[in-house]
């Protein structure tokens, strides 16, 4: 079975262009064990096609989309709740994905083109205020590297944001902060780190780590 969920504003015979790969590839955004992204043009506007192979063909991602749905759905989704909450990004233009037998075997998401650039140092000022923004909104970004902020127009676009709501506390928003300075090797002074929530989300941190190359380390001896 064959689902395609598309924004009211899409053009049907846009969605049927994008089922049938009538387009034209401009370049490739990323290609990897993980997911395909290209940059495609239709009748002269660019839009974002984005495979996510990795989760597609996961066995528990397969097993899970019995209930929620593919990846291309729930960040279909995701995106729709960033202009709910008042935030800018991509503009959600479709996604298709198949199943058999309910579960999700094979899905793909379109969406509105971003000209802007992702953030660097000289951005972080503007990221660290989007943030606190989406925190005292009672959310966490769920992903908040540098690279997830695209700067267009001197305004702040969110993507690859999971947007969920914050049931950690201030530890979650610290941790968010942390993962920020990781990602942009350098400090951020618009945080306080002398309490409680900052060492608990420091220490999550350093076991993450931890976890993360031990591994690497068991899938090195694997191989």
């Amino acid at each position: 079975m064959e689902k395609i969920l598309c924004n009211t504003e899409a053009d049907f015979k846009l969605v049927n262009k994008i089922k049938k790969e009538e387009f034209k590839t401009i370049k490739s955004l990323k290609d990897d064990n993980r997911s395909v992204v290209r940059l495609i043009e239709i009748d002269g506007d660019r839009y974002v096609y984005k495979i996510p192979k990795e989760k597609n063909k996961r066995t528990w991602q397969r097993i899970t989309s019995l209930i929620r749905g593919s990846e291309s759905k729930r960040e279909y989704a995701n995106y729709l709740r960033i202009q709910k909450l008042g935030f800018k990004g991509p503009i959600p233009i479709m996604y298709w994905e198949k199943k058999i037998l309910g579960v999700c075997v094979d899905s793909f998401l379109v969406s509105s083109h971003l000209s802007g650039k992702p953030a660097t140092q000289k951005d972080l000022k503007i990221v660290e205020n989007e943030l606190k923004k989406i925190h005292e909104k009672g959310y966490l970004h769920g992903d908040s590297q540098l690279s997830n902020f695209i700067v267009e127009n001197h305004e702040i676009y969110l993507i690859d944001a999971k947007l969920m709501k914050n049931r950690y506390g201030k530890a979650g928003e610290v941790y968010e902060f942390i993962y920020l300075e990781e990602s942009c090797h350098k400090d951020i002074d618009g945080y306080d780190k002398t309490t409680l929530s900052y060492k608990l989300a420091k220490s999550l941190n350093s076991y993450l780590h931890w976890i993360g190359k031990m591994k690497k380390i068991i899938r090195g001896k694997e191989r």
